[in-house]
């Protein structure tokens, strides 16, 4: 059975601040996807799943913006939707606490929006063709017709990117997070199956990227903010991450070479006004330890992830002291010193929760020159060989 090619739908928007031209770019992009979606939304319930990471000052760019939350919801009720409800886990604080910061909560309460966070966490029922089968998430998108995932386009540490699969992760329990990269976030293509496994079990209906103003940098929570101009959707969350990634300039995104293993990519068409390619500044990367198919002894392993791959490094003039990174460091591997965190790196599975939660950017991934040594051979190897 041959199966239509999914349709990635682009719209130009220049800034928040004009809501008519956001919001005629949000309905342009959801057209696509709703007339996709069988009977329509008329007379369903929607979920709406923002990327809510935590909401620190005016304009933080670690979220959506206030605006295009608001929008996106209004959209799906000029459609017809029976009801709309706005559900997140962020780091640290509250679903309502964040919208009330943001200054929308009595906006969205007027369109009768509820704002919750996620409570119900259960043993998901995944389909066959997921690799990880004892993930536990929020169950409350079980109540709705639809789930609409709206990510903000940003730079991330350990995957690269943050687009609509990575931001599906906020489904699961802060606690199971923590648990989830100590487990596998010293293998990140394990991680990155672990997202795709997430998104197999949800199954977003509908897919939303904030791309007006994104992220680049010393992303997911203290890069520079930078503007790209256009708004993406989908009604297949891994054809608008494979159709955005190569405009921000990522052209191999981890995420997506293992969706393609594993045959989960799907066939689309970018329709609509699609943006010139515009890369992004990227973080220096974890890093994937160089493959050459050359069998190494475990104890060899561990000293080259020890101390070839990046670390976490601490800027102490912009560090103050305030110990979130050590509360949310899975295997605590951190403590603080003279009011300094303190890194114990063969203990670090190198998650970076340290640098994604950290409220003044003094965190950021750093490579070591062994690995800068690697890479530079590697790269000359495929010059030469081809990839």
């Amino acid at each position: 059975m041959t199966h239509s090619p999914v349709r990635v739908a682009y719209s130009r928007c220049a800034s928040y601040s004009d809501r008519n031209l956001l919001r005629d770019a949000i309905r342009q992009v959801l057209a696509v996807q709703i007339e996709d979606f069988p009977g329509g939304v008329s007379g369903k319930k929607i979920m709406l799943k923002p990327n809510l990471l935590a909401w620190r000052h005016e304009e933080d760019v670690a979220c959506v913006h206030p605006a295009f939350l608001v929008e996106s919801a209004r959209a799906f009720l000029d459609a017809g939707a029976s009801g709309v409800a706005v559900l997140e886990n962020p780091a640290v604080q509250s679903a309502p606490s964040i919208i009330r910061s943001m200054g929308i909560a009595s906006e969205l309460a007027s369109m009768n929006v509820a704002v919750a966070n996620f409570e119900r966490y259960e043993k998901a029922a995944p389909p066959e063709n997921v690799r990880f089968r004892n993930l536990e998430i929020a169950r409350e998108y079980q109540d709705f017709d639809a789930v609409c995932d709206i990510a903000k386009a940003k730079t991330h540490g350990m995957m690269t990117l943050t687009l609509c699969v990575k931001n599906l992760f906020g489904l699961v329990k802060g606690s199971e997070r923590m648990g989830w990269h100590l487990a596998v976030g010293r293998d990140f293509s394990m991680f990155a199956d672990m997202l795709l496994d997430i998104c197999l079990t949800v199954r977003p209906r509908f897919n939303l990227l904030d791309a007006v103003v994104c992220m680049e940098g010393n992303g997911p929570g203290s890069g520079t903010p930078v503007k790209r101009g256009f708004i993406a959707g989908a009604s297949d969350a891994l054809a608008l991450d494979a159709s955005v990634a190569p405009l921000l300039g990522v052209e191999d995104l981890l995420l997506l070479r293992n969706a393609e293993k594993r045959g989960l990519l799907p066939p689309f068409v970018n329709t609509g006004d699609v943006p010139e390619r515009n890369p992004l500044l990227l973080p220096d990367p974890p890093g994937m330890l160089t493959e050459w198919g050359v069998p190494l002894p475990p104890f060899l392993k561990g000293w080259l992830r020890n101390y070839v791959i990046s670390r976490p490094l601490l800027d102490p003039s912009k560090c103050v002291g305030c110990g979130l990174c050590v509360k949310m460091c899975p295997p605590q591997s951190l403590r603080l010193k003279e009011g300094k965190p303190v890194f114990d790196l063969p203990n670090c599975i190198r998650c970076y929760c340290c640098q994604e939660h950290c409220p003044k950017g003094a965190i950021r991934p750093k490579k070591t020159v062994p690995m800068r040594c690697m890479e530079g051979i590697e790269n000359g190897i495929r010059s030469l060989f081809g990839k």
